[in-house]
């Protein structure tokens, strides 16, 4: 059991997602306890890692990523929801491609972060949505956002998804161009924590989200929101108020018991194994 002199370890992608979990850690509720924030640049499959090796304990993390890696066996629990609209993936190319529609994109390069990422997942969901075959010679592995992009520029893949929001930037700078959007089937984000942690330190992790739930609940509401928005994650003020539009955190509560198979059935319906 871990002990509970140990600082938590709490993680999440560095995108907007995640500003109430910085709001809560900074907050009175949560002042008492010892806990530790790491950005996770690559996104779910860094998160997967970080929890099957012990050095994360409670994460925000992609939906589908978590409920496919503990069907195979992480030790790790789905605690909530956490974002209950669907992720936006964007789907992007470089901008000097040829490809200016996704449906003609079939068996081209695709640039992933991790394998059993979110990326490389929603790669098999884009592939069941158009009835394409795909197969893991196309996957070009490149460890997050960068990676892409250093990618992208050396010739060495065709497409990638990420969320659109955030990548946004990119696309007004001349660096990507976005032909078309992949939208998640469920819930964007939930909680997840590494079983060992709920066996001794249950409390604490029931503090811990239930302080992000709180902060996320006041998020649309705040002054100034969008600004903050924009100047920390270097988005333009009307993306920054897209994505506040798009966005619904979920309230605190018990699991939809269907999540899991919903989620298990569509990948598996996308012959993701």
């Amino acid at each position: 059991m871990t002990s509970s002199s140990q600082p938590l370890r709490l993680g999440g992608v560095p995108e907007h997602f995640n500003l109430p979990w910085h709001w809560a850690i900074a907050s009175d509720a949560l002042s008492d306890l010892d806990v530790v924030w790491e950005d996770q640049p690559g996104g779910t499959g860094q998160m997967l890692a970080g929890l099957e090796d012990g050095t994360l304990d409670l994460v925000s993390i992609l939906t589908e990523g978590t409920v496919a890696a503990i069907d195979k066996g992480l030790a790790a629990t789905i605690v909530a929801v956490y974002v209950e609209s669907p992720l936006q993936w964007g789907v992007f190319t470089p901008a000097s491609s040829p490809y200016s529609d996704e449906a003609e994109m079939e068996g081209v390069r695709i640039a992933i972060s991790r394998f059993r990422s979110g990326s490389h997942l929603m790669a098999f969901i884009q592939a069941d949505r158009h009835g394409w075959t795909i197969n893991e010679e196309q996957f070009v592995l490149t460890g997050g956002l960068d990676g892409a992009r250093e990618s992208f520029a050396k010739g060495e893949s065709d497409l990638f998804l990420w969320d659109q929001f955030m990548t946004r930037p990119l696309v007004d700078a001349g660096e990507f161009q976005q032909v078309g959007v992949q939208k998640t089937p469920w819930p964007s984000f939930v909680f997840a924590a590494r079983n060992e942690i709920l066996t001794g330190r249950t409390t604490e992790v029931g503090r811990i989200v239930d302080a992000v739930v709180s902060q996320a609940g006041q998020l649309h509401a705040k002054e100034g929101i969008v600004d903050e928005l924009a100047t920390t994650y270097e988005l333009t003020p009307a993306i920054a108020q897209a994505w506040l539009d798009s966005v619904t955190f979920a309230e605190r509560g018990p699991l939809d018991p269907a999540l899991a198979p919903t989620v298990l059935e569509t990948l598996r319906r996308a012959d993701f194994s």
